[in-house]
């Protein structure tokens, strides 16, 4: 069965899987079905049962319809409209119209969409024969004269062949070019088979419940560029899955993912219930080895002081310092363009909690995300009754995912990233991370590689739309503490290698040793990933015969001092500043590497391991732009180093370079303020005020609710 939209370009891509082919590399129907397609006798009867078919299960059941008047009010204005709804819920929507004006409905042109045009005519809808490969654009213009004409058209916006329950950018050209809004329709019943087909077709049984739910008309605005297209393709996809969930928790269904066996989500929930002492136990040792707040560690378990703030309420979460980082830029356009909206913002680390002490917009709370048991998840969402959730990269609880899922708040995934490895352990386990994934009513990945492991994974919405560590604001510095360290180290010749793990102070070190025999004076500064190491490291050094000043002790450097170690919270930028020369760490240790930009924005020339998997679009515009240069070990570290120092010209003209590259970035903050607009403008809207001139994301698409 393959309704279909109009001619345009969609995503051929289904979920998991590979592309679908074109018909001519479709396996071909067995004899019976050949018969059948031939045989006008046998697709009339066929057709005949079909409608027998739904007009039993329609009497059978007992109906409810929830916002009945959308369609009628529409009628009595003389409005026609696009009618949406998904491929997979097609059955019984001709029970829904029951002849409320005249229907058009696009059906693919295909041997099986001939069946459903036949059957769909009991019920006196009329059928528009064309798709997105053939006869596209006659079935277009078709569309639009019955829509001049005052007539209504039928769409599935997923149609002909996926991916299921994703909107093509047609049915919103459709709209546009004809001046009429989307109006989504849904069906759910208690009773129901899901087919094991492209589209998880929705075969509604007897004898049970059932629902039908309009949703608001959707109005598009005649002019739209590419980005208003894409914004209002959103909102019809998002608005239609979630009454399409709202029907389904209506009618006694599960309302988190209706593809999935729910057994491994019940017992990872079972075991982490039952795992609750302990994980008590393991959060008292976290606290004596600093890694908990004492005074906070009531929030790992769902407990806060905070009072919720009145109003509409986004959950920002942001696991560690690198995802808190790459987030503050759009929490502060929330707070300045949305000053209605409040802002709870959770993190899962110490380290990073300190880092937003001093940089979070004002208003916004900060709360420590509870620990993934169920009780301490339901306290938090209690408490907060957050309208909005939005998740930064890849740090994925299924608890707090699934719990808030399943109590209909919106899911947003952003900045997100899976590494090849994280890949190939989720496809062991893909009963607990595919509902996880279509949780997120959007997932917006930092680059195409990882927009394509989220879609194998099974996440429903993606689209790669940059890094938003690109967008970051340079990192702050206190000027009394930046002249203080500046007059402590004088004259003398000075790199930094920042945010490092266990292995490379030991290669810093090695290559100081290397350096300082052309370059005496040298300072080596190092400043750990993790400064809680602070301890362990200084053995380290201080047994390879160097000499050491720690920051977390308030020591000077001086003039004995080989390396000045800079184990404290949220002061990289101070150090950025002070040397010129950046080795980026997690890059030599195998671990992916950290955000490149943070050196490039304050004038570094930018050195790097060959691991830069988390970064790794960052790090190809550095190395393409001259702007960057790849060490692997001691030996071609102290090589580049001192090539640096031997030329400062060269220094000068690869930290201009990555100033520049890193400058460029900042586009894709706005870019996910675009696609996120819907929900945020369910929320609260942009403030006129606020803005010095209307945009795109605040105009494109009207809505009288944006969700459903």
């Amino acid at each position: 069965m393959k309704p279909s939209s109009p001619a345009s370009t969609i995503c051929r891509q289904r979920l998991g899987r590979p592309p679908r082919r074109d018909s001519a590399d479709v396996k071909a129907p067995s004899r019976w079905g050949r018969h059948l397609f031939h045989s006008e006798g046998l697709r009339r009867l066929l057709c005949w049962v079909i409608q027998l078919y739904i007009r039993f299960v329609y009497r059978t059941n007992r109906w409810s319809v929830e916002g009945g008047d959308i369609p009628l009010r529409l009628r009595q204005q003389g409005r026609p409209f696009i009618l949406a709804f998904w491929h997979g819920r097609l059955l019984m929507i001709p029970m829904v119209w029951q002849r409320l004006a005249p229907m058009h409905m696009l059906i693919s042109s295909h041997r099986d969409g001939r069946i459903i045009a036949d059957a769909v005519t009991y019920f006196g809808v009329n059928s528009i024969a064309g798709s997105t490969r053939r006869g596209g654009m006659t079935a277009l213009r078709i569309m639009l004269k019955q829509l001049a004409a005052g007539d209504c058209v039928g769409i599935t916006p997923d149609g002909p062949r996926g991916p299921a329950m994703h909107a093509s950018t047609g049915i919103v050209n459709a709209a546009r070019l004809a001046r009429v809004p989307i109006v989504p329709v849904t069906f759910a019943t208690s009773g129901r088979w899901v087919l094991s087909t492209w589209d998880r077709f929705h075969l509604a049984l007897p004898f049970g419940r059932g629902v039908f739910v309009w949703g608001e008309p959707i109005e598009v605005e005649p002019e739209l560029d590419e980005a208003g297209v894409e914004h209002a393709r959103l909102l019809v996809e998002n608005r239609m899955n979630e009454m399409a969930e709202h029907a389904d928790r209506r009618v006694g269904r599960s309302s988190g993912d209706r593809r999935q066996s729910t057994v491994l989500p019940a017992l990872y929930r079972a075991l982490t219930a039952a795992l609750t002492p302990f994980v008590r136990l393991f959060l008292k040792r976290r606290q004596y080895r600093g890694k908990e707040d004492r005074a906070r560690v009531g929030e790992r378990l769902g407990i806060t002081g905070v009072r919720r703030p009145p109003g509409p309420l986004v959950w920002l979460h942001a696991a560690s310092v690198g995802e808190a980082a790459s987030v503050l830029a759009l929490m502060q356009r929330i707070v300045e363009e949305r000053p209605r909206i409040g802002i709870v913002a959770t993190t899962g680390t110490v380290a990073a909690a300190r880092l937003l002490e001093t940089r979070l917009p004002e208003g916004v709370i900060h709360q420590f995300v509870p620990v993934d048991l169920p009780h301490p998840v339901e306290r938090f969402l209690d408490h907060w009754r957050p309208d909005l959730a939005i998740w930064v990269e890849s740090e994925l609880w299924p608890n707090l995912v699934l719990e808030t899922h399943r109590r209909g708040i919106p899911m947003l995934l952003l900045n997100a990233r899976l590494s090849e490895r994280s890949v190939t352990r989720w496809r062991a386990l893909p009963g607990l991370i595919r509902p996880m994934l279509q949780a997120f009513a959007l997932c917006l990945a930092q680059d195409e590689i990882q927009a394509e492991r989220l879609s194998r994974l099974g996440a429903r919405a993606v689209a790669s739309v940059g890094d938003l560590k690109t967008a970051a604001e340079p990192l702050a510095a206190d000027p009394a503490a930046l002249d203080k360290l500046r007059h402590q180290i004088g004259a003398r010749p000075v790199w930094l290698a920042a945010s490092t793990h266990p292995g490379e102070e030991e290669i810093a070190a090695a290559a100081h040793r290397s350096i300082v025999r052309s370059h005496p004076g040298l300072l080596t500064i190092i400043a750990p990933r993790h400064p809680v190491r602070g301890e362990a490291i200084t053995k380290v050094l201080e047994a390879s015969g160097l000499r050491v000043a720690r920051r977390a002790r308030s020591e000077p450097i001086t003039r004995e001092t080989d390396v000045y170690l800079a184990d404290t919270l949220g002061e990289l930028g101070l150090f950025f500043r002070l040397s010129g020369i950046a080795l980026i760490g997690g890059s030599l240790a195998g671990k992916g590497g950290h955000n490149p930009f943070e050196a490039a924005r304050l004038d570094c020339a930018v050195l790097h391991g060959p691991d830069m998997a988390n970064c790794a679009a960052m790090a190809d515009a550095l190395a393409a732009a001259g702007a960057s240069e790849t060490v692997r070990d001691a030996e071609t570290l102290a090589r580049a180093v001192m090539r640096l120092l031997d030329d400062p010209q060269l220094r000068h003209a690869r930290a201009a370079n990555a100033r520049q590259v890193a400058a460029v970035g900042s586009a894709a903050l706005d870019t996910v303020l675009d696609r996120i607009a819907p929900w945020l403008d369910a929320l609260g809207p942009i403030e006129a005020a606020k803005m010095p001139s209307a945009t795109p994301r605040a105009v494109a698409v009207r809505h009288a609710d944006a969700r459903a």
